[in-house]
């Protein structure tokens, strides 16, 4: 201990004595250690840490799997067989997403909400931080109305009163009374406000096993039952379902997937791809550190030698040196928190909508951890051969000076043109990859979405079921609130929808063709199902390519009617027009649901830029309320232009209409479609990033070793001058020299690029991942910069006196 107390107190007055070695050194451990602690984080968040629930490992979803869909949300009434017939789970409980309008305390509040069964709660081994979670008795039709609040609504709106349970909330004009407080930092799925109970809800829905109104089903299994287990006998369950309802469940499959795997499924490779790649930046440091260490070596050899001779061995120099490298690592992880600390709230704020939340990002005990051990890593990577190559000196030839003038060895020299070749490679490895991400961003943001999104603004309006309960009521309170969008100053037309193009989401319904009734299930074929205003397709834009847009006169009270997109068009009606074509919403035709003419084809519309458009319908939202209740429309109006400049007279006209009813999100349409493209976003943005770091500090690499190289033949210019070399003859011996590294370093890497930039082949768009042209062009640019970098030093070199040279020591 005596000894390793030395060690460190030695090493640390030879790194303050050395302050601007110090100073590069850390600063460039800094960037390398920094960006992998800040990404670290981020995977620790979403890939690491375990679900914040009782035994994790054993928790899971099921769902259905139909023709038209692999994975799907079940059936209530599948779900209810599945909850009484298996044996594998200990508890299978439900929950549906929904939202409220929070009135009686000020202005109206829309809150994110969840309905949940009674066993929930337990399942997830989750108690209230006050009160209770519901009880069986709570949760049935006709129960009590009762609500759990959120940790962070508690605080909100109660100010953390230690009173709130038995206080009442207005929520959709009912009274709840609130029976418990969730702890601090539970989610499930989402953030939400309040909780109330799954059966009032569920009683309303109908009986048929077809409908799948967007029932989570989370599931535990028993101790000892496997995944695959639980798998076989979903499979038994789904076969006598099918048996049972042939109808309904002809071709229906049940599954299972744990829920942690489910939620981080789809960010998981382009995390780890992230991770990979601040990795390759930290060896580019390494590399760096490893070369000044060298450079510095050369001025320490009598220092060294001197020590050995009076009595140290090989082993206590080697653990020296490696003991100022691990202290200078660790400084530069000090530093590299620093900067991850920093870089962390633009971090969330990048990761926000292209991750799961599944937990906090933040800078904990693991990551720390993490960081410690890159650090000590690190610090014997790059210290551990330059400590070898001078624990290796030649004693008797350094003390009789016999060294002097020399360039260090040439063995000493081939290591630092190999890591310099190294740092080059790695560097255009991360150069490829981001510029293949860059031109595929550049491309998905050049489609077109299928309509004009510039001035458009978008805000929601939910309607509450209790207080708009009947169907004219609605009607009327829509027709009234476009009818006054239209009339805002700077407005030029209004619609609304109940669902928007680029907005992730929308309802898939079954319908029937008339005249080609479906034999079985499987052959049930769906459409995305969309109800709008009339002036919606004119609003947004949209192309018409046959037949008319919908009318104002198109109501309740006439000729059903349906206007699709060309993608629904050629899917079912290949080969010729679908104009005065019927079609029905249900699988089966029956006399009950209007049939409606198709009177139009319009462009089809994005829901996600990087996929196909998808078949959807368009009707009149009052004729769409005779078959399905709408309840909630997305208001859209074009302005003549900021869009945003009509929020305060939007938000004004609808609080004209009902003062208790909430206009929320609102947003741009372009905001809306920067959104859809979060996820390319964060991996475009973030290694683009790591690739600049990476090229930066590899082009510090070579200008270092070139500098070096300079100084250290001085001596050798002097003599070339002198027996008449020009400087021309000189500055192109050391930029040769520095690019022929700098092609090596790119020989390997475009070989590394090509191997590696595979991985890359998921996340990429209309972008071949073996791209010609971003392969020559990063070839291109890392060469040119390489000669920029060599260039300097060469000039200096030109520079050099013959006299002074010749004097040079």
């Amino acid at each position: 201990m005596t000894m390793l107390w030395q060690d460190l107190r030695y090493a640390l007055r030879m790194l303050i004595k050395n302050t601007g070695f110090s100073v590069v050194a850390v600063l460039t451990l800094a960037l390398g250690i920094g960006t992998n602690t800040a990404i670290f984080s981020v995977v620790n968040a979403v890939l690491l840490r375990p679900l914040p629930f009782r035994d994790p490992d054993r928790l899971c979803f099921l769902y259905e799997r139909l023709p038209v869909a692999p994975i799907l949300g079940p059936s209530y009434l599948n779900f209810i067989d599945i909850r009484d017939q298996n044996t594998v789970f200990e508890g299978v409980a439900s929950v549906h997403a929904a939202t409220f309008t929070l009135t009686g305390a000020g202005e109206p509040e829309r809150l994110a909400a969840q309905m949940a069964s009674a066993n929930f709660y337990p399942l997830m081994g989750v108690s209230a931080l006050q009160g209770h979670t519901f009880l069986p008795e709570e949760d049935r039709a006709g129960g009590p109305a009762v609500v759990l609040i959120s940790y962070g609504f508690w605080q909100r709106h109660f100010n953390g009163s230690s009173d709130a349970i038995g206080k009442a909330l207005t929520l959709d004009n009912q009274s709840y009374n609130v029976i418990g407080i969730l702890p601090a930092g539970f989610q499930f799925l989402n953030p939400v406000d309040v909780m109330v109970p799954f059966a009032p809800w569920a009683r309303g829905l109908p009986d048929d096993r077809s409908w799948h109104p967007g029932i989570t089903a989370a599931a535990r299994l028993k101790p000892g039952v496997t995944l695959e287990q639980a798998r076989v006998e979903l499979d038994t369950i789904a076969k006598r379902l099918e048996k049972q309802y042939p109808v309904y469940d002809t071709d229906m499959g049940l599954g299972a997937i744990g829920m942690h795997d489910q939620l981080v499924q789809n960010v998981r490779p382009a995390l780890l791809v992230l991770l990979g790649a601040v990795g390759l930046v930290l060896l580019i440091a390494c590399g760096n550190i490893a070369n000044l260490l060298l450079a510095r070596s050369s001025a320490r050899t009598q220092e060294i030698a001197v020590r050995m001779a009076i009595g140290a061995g090989r082993s206590r120099i080697l653990r020296q040196l490696l003991t100022e490298s691990v202290l200078l690592s660790f400084a530069g992880a000090a530093c590299g928190l620093f900067i991850a600390w920093l870089a962390m709230s633009s971090l969330v704020s990048l990761a926000a909508s292209a991750i799961p939340n599944v937990g906090p990002i933040a800078l904990d005990g693991k990551v720390l951890a993490f960081s410690m051990g890159l650090a000590l890593f690190a610090g014997i990577l790059f210290g551990l051969a330059p400590a070898l190559q001078t624990a290796k000196l030649d004693l008797r030839g350094i003390l009789n000076d016999a060294s002097r003038g020399t360039t260090g060895g040439t063995r000493r020299q081939q290591f630092r043109n190999l890591l310099v070749v190294g740092e080059v490679a790695l560097a255009l490895i991360l150069l490829v990859g981001a510029g293949l991400l860059i031109r595929s961003f550049e491309r998905l943001q050049d489609v077109s979405p299928g309509f004009q999104p510039a001035n458009l603004l978008v805000a929601d309006v939910p309607l509450s079921p209790r207080a708009y309960p009947r169907a004219p009521q609605r009607m009327e309170f829509f027709d009234h609130l476009l009818e006054r969008a239209r009339a805002i100053p700077g407005v030029i037309s209004a619609g609304a929808a109940t669902f928007l193009p680029m907005s992730g989401g929308g309802s898939i319904i079954h319908f029937n063709i008339e005249g080609r009734p479906p034999k079985t299930a499987h052959d049930y074929i769906a459409v995305g199902y969309r109800p709008v205003s009339p002036a919606y397709l004119q609003t947004l834009r949209v192309p018409l390519l046959q037949g008319r847009l919908l009318a104002e006169s198109d109501t309740e009270t006439t000729e059903f009617v349906v206007v699709v997109n060309d993608a629904m068009a050629r899917q079912f009606f290949p080969g010729e027009s679908p104009l005065g074509k019927h079609i029905q919403i249900g699988g089966i035709p029956n006399d009950e649901v209007p049939k409606m003419r198709i009177i139009g084809v319009v462009g089809s519309m994005k829901q996600n830029l990087a996929t196909d458009s998808a078949s959807e319908i368009y009707l009149p939202y009052r004729q769409a309320n005779a078959i399905l209740p709408v309840f909630s429309l997305s208001v859209v109006l074009r302005a003549e232009s900021d869009p945003r400049a009509q929020v305060s007279a939007l938000r004004t006209v609808v609080h004209d209409l009902d003062p208790n009813q909430p206009v929320i999100r609102f947003r741009t349409m372009e905001e809306n479609i920067a959104t859809s493209v979060s996820a390319p976003r964060f991996r475009t943005v973030l290694l683009g990033i790591f690739a600049m770091s990476a090229l930066l500090l590899s082009i510090v690499g070579l200008y270092g070793l070139m500098a070096y190289s300079v100084s250290q033949r001085v001596h050798e210019i002097g003599i070339r001058v002198t027996l008449g070399a020009q400087r021309s003859d000189v500055l192109r011996l050391i930029v040769g020299q520095g690019l022929k590294l700098a092609l090596w370093g790119v020989v390997v890497g475009l070989a590394g690029a090509f191997a590696l930039s595979r991985i890359l082949e998921k996340f990429l768009f209309s972008v071949s991942a073996t791209d010609p042209g971003t392969f020559a062009a990063v070839a291109f640019t890392l060469v040119a910069v390489a000669l920029l970098a060599s260039y300097i030093p060469a000039r200096r070199a030109t520079r050099v006196d013959p006299i002074v040279a010749l004097r040079y020591e």
